[in-house]
């Protein structure tokens, strides 16, 4: 007479005959409770949420392109949140680490530093993240250039954020940007500005994301020298934040006026300073002299 084989012995001799993508999943359903699902709710926050808590060097080792990826991602799931918590803190810019808020400025020239950003980043084990407020730009479709419409322009150079005044004269870029005081940001064309090494690739400031007229714009955040220029010369120039727009022909910048080639706003009156006349005789804008 057979012996009737114990179940554990029937159980094994079952596990034999299984092919690796079902032990996969017995394993899996052994891992919970007497087989009940998981049970998990998903975050409400980017705070809550796992997948921006990443390693500080796995985050390092990461290219340029999945960086701006994760960054985007964010504000993708999280934009609405975001823009509350800036609103909060009355900042320009937030910095997130490791699950939690440590750090916001009122002013985008604050941004933190990449020393800063690699001492909060091992200290904590986490990449930190920095993510900025929405650019508010005052104007609307009937400003585009059509039908004797003019927008205000100002000449201006851009150059590397430690170019001197004789290299700027020389190698930088000159532009007539349209003149925006709505706007308190400069933008700019990110391809142009790479392809004349003007700006770099930094690992601690991936694409941010903002939107304008109802459609979305990739940006990085990036230190560059401006000079405001007249038929005499430079007038003043000093190193700027400057918002750097990706695809800028195709991005929401070019949808009042498709011929822009930069937006100057008010942060150029502020910071250099400057004294401007607008004439709308003679459609032209003057430097006056320094403030």
């Amino acid at each position: 007479m057979a012996t009737a084989a114990s179940p554990l012995a029937l159980v094994l001799e079952n596990l034999n005959r299984l092919r690796p993508e079902e032990i996969k999943i017995v394993k899996k359903r052994l891992s919970r409770p007497n087989g009940a699902p998981r049970i998990s709710s998903a975050p409400k926050t980017l705070l809550e949420d796992k997948r921006f808590m990443i390693p500080l060097e796995e985050y390092l080792s990461l290219s340029d392109d999945a960086r701006d990826e994760i960054q985007l991602l964010a504000y993708k799931n999280y934009r609405e949140w975001l823009y509350q918590q800036l609103a909060q803190l009355h900042a320009r810019w937030m910095l997130i680490c490791g699950g939690k808020i440590i750090d916001s400025s009122p002013i985008l020239n604050d941004y933190p530093s990449d020393q800063r950003m690699m001492t909060v980043g091992k200290k904590m084990g986490f990449a930190p993240l920095v993510f900025i407020s929405n650019t508010l730009i005052e104007e609307s479709s009937w400003t585009a250039l059509f039908h004797d419409d003019f927008y205000p322009n100002v000449s201006i150079i851009i150059g590397g954020s430690r170019w001197s005044k004789k290299k700027l004269l020389l190698q930088g870029l000159q532009l007539d940007a349209d003149f925006d005081t709505g706007a308190s940001d400069i933008l700019l064309d990110y391809s142009q500005l790479l392809g004349k090494d003007i700006i770099s690739l930094e690992p601690f400031k991936p694409a941010q994301e903002n939107y304008h007229l109802g459609r979305n714009y990739q940006f990085y955040l990036r230190p560059v020298k401006v000079a405001a220029v007249n038929e005499t010369g430079i007038i003043a120039s000093k190193p700027i934040l400057a918002l750097c727009v990706r695809n800028w022909p195709r991005s929401p910048l070019c949808l009042v006026n498709p011929f822009r080639k930069a937006l100057a706003g008010r942060n150029l009156l502020l910071e250099l300073p400057l004294r401007v006349e607008l004439d709308g005789r003679k459609r032209r804008t003057k430097i006056l002299a320094e403030a």
